[in-house]
């Protein structure tokens, strides 16, 4: 088994696991058992004190998968759909409504993120309290108390982000019986970037950091996305300021683009740390020897691939699902977006000997290993085309392949490779859109180009604000940021290809869950249009 982060959860943890079953009264929460873990236990055992930070590490495992974070970041975008096949992938009609942005209060993944991001927020309050505010403490424990903080306020940047709000309560009130205070966006915008600011000098340096934890890179990384968000989130933009934290990432040159594009999401990644051309600023692991309790959840290759399509012969059991729409193909790559014969980031077919597929976009006819053509379940000649409705065939819809599985595949129901949650070419062209959006289109056009043409990709001669959005799709697609990246570009609630209306402003949020609302007391009102 290999050991990518050194925080293992011994019996301790695992009793906190236990007791940590949500946040507030909206969750249903049972009360944090404080005689299992305190201050006093962790002086005498100072040992203990990294285990405090698994259970709210741990969390962010349950965000990348097509029913959480990373689903309701991308299936309700331009990037990514799950059309119904037959009688597959309906589900209740929650991926249609996804699509269509009809989403309604008792939407699955609408409670699941919901319930999930408050989950979080109380795995790290709990640390919080334990760890107490005593000043005479070791470098180790501040430390700690920063990282929490932080997996803490980015718990409560995602329901901000997605729901409009977030809840909030003091780590030290342990009166988990009482309803939290319920932060508007402004209100929680200002909390956020006051707390961040706070944590930024006891947070881990890169340089020191434990493999997988939170670093101070990890911090300046989501003040630099809240002031880049600002302008959605409160009305008044801010630029300057998110410029300000990206250069305290990218100008001591700790970062380098890196050479291998799909080697950052392999099954081995969490070795790239702090080789050159590692992008990584925060990660999420996974070691596919373990379960972590969500076996079938973060499935790069199931979720997609057609059903006789085996890769190395293990998948045998794939579910046909979600695909890259017409729409967004073509606004990024198909109408001269780029040279999809030099740009890795379109196909890279270094491992197709051992998968018959490609890492990046899989289209047209398909095959086995030994080189002859898939078929369908009918029977037919099995090739992905282009067009894809929300109502479609078994071979309708490009493939794509991101994150690739081992060659030799421990399990076929989990995954090796670590989520990279934020990386430096995001920064880079967070950099560039603050750039173009105060007036430096010259260096935004510098820094898009630099990117480019390390994937291969021919050099712009000129640019305009939406090439941005077009470059971060190409760049980072499928990475759970295109949602976020459309509103702030105005494009989210566009007509496209399935969706051919203008949708609701109410759209650019999710509707409180109806049983948090009902659990409220009456503090929670419903978002508006829902």
């Amino acid at each position: 088994m290999k050991l990518k982060n050194p925080l293992k959860i011994t019996t301790l943890v695992a009793a906190v696991l236990f007791a940590v079953s949500t946040f507030n009264a909206c969750t249903n929460l049972e009360e944090f058992p404080q005689d299992k873990v305190t201050s006093d236990v962790l002086i005498q055992e100072p040992e203990l004190i990294q285990n405090l930070i698994a259970p709210a590490l741990g969390q962010l495992r349950f965000l990348w998968y097509r029913e959480g974070v990373w689903g309701m970041q991308e299936s309700n975008s331009d990037e990514l759909m799950f059309p119904t096949r037959g009688t597959d992938w309906f589900d209740g009609g929650v991926w249609q409504q996804q699509c269509l942005h009809t989403w309604t209060p008792v939407h699955r993944d609408v409670n699941r993120v919901w319930n999930l991001l408050n989950s979080g927020i109380a795995s790290a309050n709990f640390g919080i309290s334990v760890l107490g505010t005593d000043e005479d403490v070791s470098d180790d424990v501040k430390n700690y108390r920063g990282m929490l903080r932080f997996l803490r306020d980015f718990y409560m940047y995602n329901l901000v982000d997605m729901y409009g709000l977030s809840p909030y309560r003091d780590a030290f009130d342990l009166d988990y019986n009482s309803d939290p205070v319920y932060l508007t966006r402004e209100e929680a915008f200002n909390f956020l970037t006051n707390d961040l600011k706070q944590i930024i000098d006891i947070m881990p340096e890169r340089a020191v950091a434990d493999y997988g934890v939170p670093t101070r890179d990890a911090a300046l990384m989501l003040l630099a996305k809240l002031y880049l968000n600002k302008e959605v989130y409160t009305g008044t933009a801010a630029w300057d300021s998110s410029l300000y934290y990206l250069n305290q990432i990218i100008d001591p040159g700790n970062y380098q683009l890196a050479d291998d594009y799909f080697g950052m999401f392999g099954p081995d990644n969490y070795q790239n740390f702090r080789k050159p051309g590692d992008e990584a600023i925060f990660v999420s692991g996974f070691d596919d020897t373990d379960a972590y309790g969500m076996t079938t959840v973060v499935i790069w290759v199931q979720h997609t691939f057609h059903y006789n399509q085996h890769l190395n012969g293990d998948y045998t059991g794939n579910w046909n699902g979600c695909v890259a729409p017409e729409g967004y193909l073509k606004e990024c790559w198909l109408e001269g977006g780029t040279d999809l014969n030099t740009d890795i980031r379109w196909a890279d077919s270094t491992d197709y000997p051992y998968f018959a597929a490609v890492s990046g976009f899989n289209h047209g006819p398909q095959f086995n290993l030994a080189g002859e053509q898939l078929l369908t379940r009918g029977g037919d000649p099995l090739s992905y085309t282009f067009e894809c409705p929300l109502e479609a065939t078994e071979a309708q819809g490009v493939r794509v392949l991101k994150y690739a599985p081992r060659k030799e595949t421990v399990s076929i129901t989990r995954v090796s490779n670590d989520f990279v949650i934020w990386r430096y070419a995001d920064a880079l062209l967070m950099k560039a859109e603050c750039l173009a959006r105060t007036g430096d289109m010259n260096g935004a056009l510098a820094i898009v180009n630099q990117i480019r043409v390390k994937r291969g990709a021919p050099a712009l001669a000129s640019m305009e604000l939406m090439d941005i959005l077009r470059e971060r799709g190409r760049e980072l697609y499928w990475e759970g940021h295109r949602r976020q990246d459309m509103i702030r570009f105005g494009t989210f609630l566009q007509p496209r290809i399935n969706k051919e209306y203008v949708s609701p402003q109410t759209a650019l949020i999710l509707p409180i869950p109806q049983t948090a609302i009902e659990a409220s007391d009456g503090l929670l009102q419903q978002n508006p249009g829902y």
